[in-house]
């Protein structure tokens, strides 16, 4: 599979930093880096079959703490979703337990192989867009927190 994210380095001390001064600013920077991931959510429903309306649409979550944020999606609402975003092997012509055989091939096979449909497409999309949102978040954080900037 290919991975899809973005790295902010410094992030862990930045936090524990935040922590010092003040409590609220952890839950700031949580609540922004929430608020980052919901956007690529949003893209990532966006592209589902039907617009995003449906259980498998509402599987697709934002996750945050104060070290970042991440996507999840599937769950016991939507079990079928990482088959839907990476596919499967069915069709005529498929015979159970026989790998790759049938008329339609896909990534899926029990474990999420190349970047799917959905959601990693949504997070390659979003990369420029998620680097810059988390920049001016913890620069707007830094500031509240009476941090200077260098």
């Amino acid at each position: 599979m290919t991975e899809q994210w973005v790295e902010v380095r410094g992030i862990r001390e930045l936090s524990s930093a935040f922590g010092r001064v003040d409590k609220g600013l952890r839950t700031e920077v949580k609540t922004r880096f929430r608020g980052i991931a919901e956007a690529v959510v949003r893209r990532a429903r966006g592209k589902l079959p039907g617009g995003g309306s449906g259980d498998a649409a509402a599987s697709i979550k934002a996750r945050s703490s104060t070290r970042g944020a991440s996507i999840a999606f599937g769950g016991s609402k939507a079990p079928y979703m990482p088959w839907l975003d990476f596919g499967g092997s069915t069709g005529r012509g498929h015979s159970p337990g026989a790998y790759w055989s049938g008329a339609i091939k896909r990534d899926w096979k029990g474990v999420p192989v190349g970047e799917g449909r959905y959601v990693y497409p949504a997070i390659s999309e979003e990369r420029e867009d998620t680097a810059r949102a988390v920049d001016e978040a913890l620069k707007l954080v830094l500031r509240q927190g009476g941090f200077e900037e260098r």
